[in-house]
């Protein structure tokens, strides 16, 4: 700064040269009335000595971290350093205990069990000769619990539902609705909703193929110069009514001696259980847990209605397919065969009774 101010008074007008500069100037130099033109007509020693002022002048004192976080309860530490040569005092000035080291340059300040909401030291550095130097670090005390996820533990496929995730306890530096906070729901790498809030409550229509989907809520709290972040996860249960109930069969129209196949799908949560109304029990074998049912020869009288009937605790449901009977068309041969037949016994016995006679 001295130097700053010696260099602008070089190059500030006469009038003013002479009566700013006329302190510093060499006796040599200087004589009532006249004026030093440029710094070269500076005392050597006064010239040193504002150098030396000046250097001593610049020197800093700095804390580290500059933004500290601590969770009530816990602790912190704190180095203050300066670069101040001949200092006659470095120090912490504090409401509160805490445990210090020093040594050259540096002073550190450790805080246990920090149960104050606002606390902001101040690090002093003491010169003969100058100004004390101080600087001050906000310690950024705070209280942020783990979120919680309020959702419905059994929850029906094709209802609406909602989730709600919210931070139970989050406090900074005292105050209970720190703006820097914010809150997302996530379902894989998908982000369902969040909110710059303390709570996020997001609804949904509930799918069956999302049973076992897991859930993630996400708090983040930025507090001084640190991010926290704190999660909670649940998975979806979501039970359901029989749904894709469908059936098929290898025949809709058989023939007497046909080895007929039905089968029943149905999905559900729990898995439904399948039972049968048939045209008749005669002949019918079940399968893959009643699933399937095979006739391995089937007759007449099988024709009709193959209801499949599927259900669960949360519903039931129902499939059906007609299954016709077909007789098989006669030959002509073999009907030929019989008229053959017929008229070779009339004519035989026509013959037989005209040699009677």
């Amino acid at each position: 700064m001295a130097l700053r101010r010696e260099v602008e008074l070089c190059s500030a007008p006469s009038a003013k040269r002479e009566e700013e500069w006329s302190p510093f100037c060499s006796s040599s130099h200087f004589t009532e009335g006249a004026l030093c033109s440029s710094p070269s007509q500076i005392s050597p020693h006064i010239f040193s000595f504002f150098l030396i002022v000046h250097f001593l002048d610049t020197c800093n004192v700095t804390i580290h971290p500059e933004a500290p976080a601590v969770e009530f309860g816990g602790s912190v530490n704190l180095n203050c350093t300066t670069t101040c040569a001949n200092y006659t005092r470095l120090d912490w000035e504090i409401s509160v205990e805490g445990g210090i080291q020093k040594g050259d340059g540096w002073i550190s300040l450790n805080l246990t069990n920090v149960s104050e909401w606002e606390l902001q030291p101040i690090c002093i550095v003491q010169r003969a000769g100058f100004d004390s130097l101080d600087t001050n670090v906000v310690i950024y005390v705070y209280q942020f619990s783990t979120p919680v996820l309020n959702l419905t533990s059994k929850i029906v496929a094709n209802h609406r539902e909602k989730i709600v995730c919210s931070i139970p306890s989050l406090k900074v530096r005292g105050s209970s609705s720190p703006s820097n906070v914010s809150i997302f729901l996530r379902k894989g790498s998908n982000i369902l909703k969040w909110e710059r809030s303390i709570s996020v409550e997001y609804s949904f229509l509930a799918k069956p193929q999302e049973d076992g989907d897991e859930i993630l809520c996400e708090a983040n709290l930025q507090v001084g110069s640190e991010v926290l972040q704190k999660s909670a996860n649940r998975t979806l249960k979501i039970v359901a009514s029989p749904y894709n109930v469908n059936i098929s069969t290898n025949f809709t129209v058989y023939k007497t001696g046909a080895a007929l196949v039905v089968k029943c799908h149905a999905e559900g949560k729990p898995f439904p259980e399948f039972s049968w109304d048939l045209p008749s029990q005669t002949g019918v074998e079940y399968s893959d847990n009643n699933k399937t049912i095979t006739i391995p020869s089937a007759q007449k009288y099988h024709n009709g209605t193959y209801r499949c009937l599927v259900h669960n605790v949360y519903g039931d449901g129902s499939t059906e397919v007609d299954i016709l009977y077909e007789e098989a068309p006669r030959s002509w041969v073999t009907v030929w065969v019989i008229v053959s037949v017929l008229v070779l016994g009339i004519l035989g016995t026509i013959c037989y009774c005209l040699k009677r006679r």
